[in-house]
């Protein structure tokens, strides 16, 4: 039995921007860093989001044959009471942030697009409570609702 998400790697085209937005705009602490011939000539930038670890990577073949894709989106856990300071903090950077709440004020997600286009979600609920019902716009016009 698994006891949640270990690590996540997302590719980059530009390493820079990426960390500057995981770093600067979420507010990840940076854990390591791949460069040379240690890394087989792969960079990487490693920041720590709770107990996940997100790889930043330039394109690369990665251990087993691992490559990069088109991701939609990832959702990190925040408490439901540190996230309306979460959103405000990443709005206040210029950021766009889209709100959804999910049934009737079961839990309430914000969505935010790095620059690759990979959607961070930060989500209030707990997933192991099962569905936390439809989705609702709190935003006005977030795509896909």
């Amino acid at each position: 039995m698994t006891s949640g998400v270990n690590e996540l790697v997302l590719e980059v085209a530009d390493l820079a921007a990426a960390e500057r937005f995981y770093t600067e705009v979420l507010g990840f602490p940076v854990i390591e860093r791949w460069e040379g011939e240690h890394w087989r000539h792969r960079e990487a930038v490693w920041v720590l989001a709770g107990g996940t670890r997100i790889g930043l990577w330039k394109p690369a073949l990665g251990i087993a044959r691992a490559r990069g894709g088109v991701h939609v989106h990832y959702a990190l856990s925040v408490d439901d009471q540190e996230y309306d300071a979460v959103v405000e903090r990443i709005r206040g950077l210029g950021v766009q942030v889209d709100e959804v709440e999910f049934g009737p004020g079961n839990a309430r997600s914000a969505y935010v697009a790095d620059p690759d286009h990979n959607v961070v979600e930060f989500w209030t609920w707990d997933v192991t409570a099962g569905s936390p019902g439809a989705p609702r716009a709190i935003s006005e016009a977030v795509p896909g609702l």
